[in-house]
């Protein structure tokens, strides 16, 4: 008697159990509409720079000289001796321009003028690359970006003499593919001057935007370990 309840409260549970979900063609499926603004965690990096030649030109204009406007162009070729650190050659034209704030000190009008102006600049240095990164742009393209620093021992041609003079700088450059990007960055060029007798230490920021191209065009095979 026993054994039958048993059988007839073990037939009645089976019945009221759920039935088991039917197997999806969708299941482990990342949707795609939902999902497609989302950065993947894991993805390389579209350009391999170890090995390989960067040539960039750039618009450099001053940002801390409200009197005089210095503006002009310039390269940099770099070789990158690894990912993350490069060596460079740098090479800057500059004119210069007065402002109208000029006007507004009459009495300092005669020393800018009469002051001897910085025509280019051009030096040896080495780049450093601590930051990599990426975006989503518009949800549809993810850019890669990486930040540098660098430095450099530079001449500055002031008035036809060549002095030394120091270069810091920092940077970001935004990647299209395998050789090409975008960068932008600020670099601050020290040198000694001297007008009637005065020695001075001058500290000019230079706001630089630019765009680089890598050599070979196509990244390098990594090199199997």
């Amino acid at each position: 008697m026993r054994s039958i309840f048993s059988t007839a409260f073990l037939v009645g549970t089976l019945v009221h159990l759920p039935a088991p979900a039917v197997a999806s063609e969708d299941v482990g499926r990342v949707h795609e509409g939902r999902n497609r603004d989302r950065l993947r965690s894991v993805q390389s990096r579209p350009v391999l720079k170890a090995g390989r030649f960067s040539l960039s030109g750039t618009y450099a204009r001053s940002v801390n000289d409200a009197l005089v406007l210095k503006q002009g162009g310039g390269l940099t070729a770099r070789y990158h001796l690894a990912e993350g650190f490069a060596f460079l050659m740098n090479g800057t034209f500059v004119t210069s321009q007065q402002t109208d704030y000029v006007h507004l000190v009459r009495y300092e009008r005669r020393l800018v003028l009469e002051e001897p102006e910085m025509k280019s600049h051009m030096g040896l240095g080495f780049s450093y690359t601590p930051i990599y990164g990426k975006f989503s742009l518009f949800s549809d393209w993810i850019l890669h970006n990486d930040v540098y620093i660098e430095g450099a021992f530079q001449l500055v041609d002031i008035a036809g003499g060549w002095q030394p003079s120091g270069l810091a700088g920092l940077g970001a450059r935004i990647y299209l593919g395998q050789a090409v990007s975008f960068e932008a960055g600020l670099r601050s060029l020290m040198y000694a001057t001297e007008y009637r007798g005065v020695r001075d230490i001058k500290n000019l920021m230079f706001l630089n935007t630019g765009v680089s191209l890598f050599l070979p065009l196509k990244n390098l095979a990594r090199r199997r370990r």
